[in-house]
């Protein structure tokens, strides 16, 4: 050990002032599986390898794990289980997804006609997604 390490062996560090206390405020954007999963259904697809919701095309269009393809998987999945409006897609994906998604993925136009219709879907649910947390906040009582 030299002569500076040994001076400053005894030096005290200054503490770095503290922040003033505030009270913690809850914030609830929902159910944390229903944020991170994409909605409150099980989408079980019939067992597509690691895929636990059918969503080949939106896939092929725009990547695996991306965040377009999660929420419109997560929202036609939800839609399909509820038998909403948009449900049909779903039985329209468990028969003709795959080969479509295929087809895509080789290139070619397919996939330049289909990117408009699932941008369409990602902004209307993102909308709807929206829309329901929004109610879901509504209707928790006040918290301070």
């Amino acid at each position: 050990m030299n002569h500076i390490d040994h001076e400053l062996e005894h030096v005290k560090p200054i503490p770095a002032p503290r922040k003033p206390y505030t009270k913690p405020r809850l914030t609830y954007y929902g159910h944390v599986k229903d944020i991170v999963q994409g909605g409150l259904g099980t989408g079980n697809d019939g067992g597509a390898a690691g895929h636990s919701k059918v969503c080949w095309i939106a896939e092929a269009l725009y990547g695996v794990n991306t965040p377009r393809t999660l929420l419109v998987r997560g929202w036609l999945t939800e839609a399909y289980d509820q038998k909403r409006r948009w449900w049909f897609l779903v039985s329209l994906y468990r028969t003709f997804g795959r080969p479509v998604a295929g087809l895509i993925r080789r290139g070619g136009v397919l996939a330049q006609l289909l990117i408009p219709v699932f941008d369409y879907l990602v902004v209307k649910a993102n909308d709807d997604t929206a829309r329901v947390l929004k109610q879901r906040r509504r209707a928790l009582p006040l918290q301070d």
